[in-house]
């Protein structure tokens, strides 16, 4: 009896370590394979990723040299344009955060405070449909066609992949 007990405990923690080993290998596998966050995308800053899209756009559209300083120039305003708005943003991001984070939810309290920040929300629309209205105005007529295509795809493929 004493042997077939230390025998169960053998084989249980053998089993075990087998288990805790091979759990261990499989998430380092899983680890290296993640392809998600090796994307560009996810480990550049907001200007080496505005330098990126621009080169990405410059070889897929076939950008001449000054439409690409065109652009370059067209970014760099808006981008300032945004900076401009970015403190009114943040204050509402702390205010809205002090409203959630409160024991009862004041829903007019919040209705209130987003209507006072409704007018930096339309600047900030307002400057990126400016800023890719005068990208797009500046392309020919056969980029413009192969921008509306891969805007087109990127919304299909964005739509899918948040479900």
């Amino acid at each position: 009896m004493k042997l077939i007990k230390s025998v169960q405990t053998l084989v249980s923690t053998s089993t075990l370590c087998a288990m805790l080993a091979f759990s261990n290998i499989a998430f380092v596998h899983a680890a290296d394979q993640d392809s998600f966050f090796d994307s560009p995308r996810h480990h550049k800053k907001s200007g080496e990723l505005r330098d990126y899209m621009i080169k990405r756009m410059s070889k897929v559209l076939a950008l001449s040299e000054q439409q690409q300083v065109q652009i370059k120039a067209i970014k760099t305003l808006a981008k300032e344009r945004h900076k401009s708005l970015h403190e009114s943003l943040k204050q509402f991001k702390k205010e809205a955060k002090l409203l959630i984070q409160a024991d009862s939810f004041d829903e007019q309290a919040f209705i209130a405070l987003q209507g006072a920040y409704q007018v930096s929300f339309e600047q900030v629309v307002l400057v990126k449909a400016k800023t890719k209205h005068a990208i797009f105005n500046l392309l020919t007529i056969e980029q413009q066609l192969k921008w509306q295509t891969m805007e087109k795809k990127r919304r299909t493929r964005a739509n899918t992949e948040r479900g």
